[in-house]
């Protein structure tokens, strides 16, 4: 499965969610299994994490019409 590339609501950069993750380091919820909300790594601003759903169902597609890349 490919990294989802997520944009920022606030400042409109572009990120993976692992670069996201990283930006999260020291939040206190980080070991309580998470606030489930994405932090953007230029600016700070979060928001919720990206559905997971709507990519599958694309995956999903492309795979069974022959464009999987």
């Amino acid at each position: 499965m490919k990294d989802t590339r997520i944009t920022c609501a606030m400042c409109n950069h572009h990120f993976t969610a692992e670069e996201g993750a990283k930006s999260c380091g020291n939040c206190a919820l980080l070991g309580a299994g998470g606030c489930h909300k994405v932090r953007c790594p230029r600016c700070g601003y979060e928001m919720p994490a990206p559905a997971r759903l709507p990519a599958a169902i694309a995956e999903l597609v492309a795979k069974l019409t022959g464009k999987a890349s």
